[in-house]
């Protein structure tokens, strides 16, 4: 199974006052990070079997934004509270393994997407970042486990968004 961990793109800030955590929205530019990603998905022939997301409101919105600029057929999107800050990595693999895809988008938060990303290359240790709007791609061979992954990829917002000149 490869999957894509993304980060969600750039949110209002948890400074204001308007929006509860779970409900800020992501920004203009947040909005474009996720666009500038799926073209670069797109360029790479990705496509998504499933596409998992966290239920907050920045995290659905990164994945509505990915499935609304990548052609079809991909997976419906689905909703894992196990992706939701805090989540526990053991209960996201088992989600996971349910899909039943090969090619599985998983969009969520920092520094859960981090732990979990060490979680299955083997290194509880990994110094891994994911960036607002970032992803890497883990290749797992069989099911995605602890020690069962390869990082293949890690691409950040700078290397998706077009250069400006």
């Amino acid at each position: 199974m490869d999957l894509y961990l993304i980060r969600h793109a750039e949110a209002v800030s948890r400074d204001d006052a308007q929006y509860k955590d779970e409900e800020r929205p992501l920004t203009e530019k947040g909005r474009e990070q996720a666009r500038a990603l799926a073209r670069s998905l797109v360029a790479r022939k990705v496509h998504f079997d499933a596409v998992i997301s966290s239920p907050l409101v920045r995290a659905r919105q990164t994945a509505e934004e990915l499935l609304q600029n990548m052609p079809g057929p991909l997976g419906e999107l689905e909703f894992c509270h196990h992706l939701s800050p805090g989540g526990k990595p053991r209960k996201l693999t088992r989600f996971l393994l349910g899909t039943g895809g090969e090619s599985v988008a998983v969009i969520g938060h920092e520094p859960d997407l981090s732990t979990f990303i060490g979680r299955l290359i083997g290194s509880r240790d990994a110094q891994i970042l994911l960036a607002k709007g970032g992803l890497a791609k883990v290749e797992c061979e069989g099911v995605p486990d602890k020690d069962r992954g390869m990082l293949a990829w890690l691409l950040t917002p700078t290397w998706t968004m077009p250069v400006e000149e």
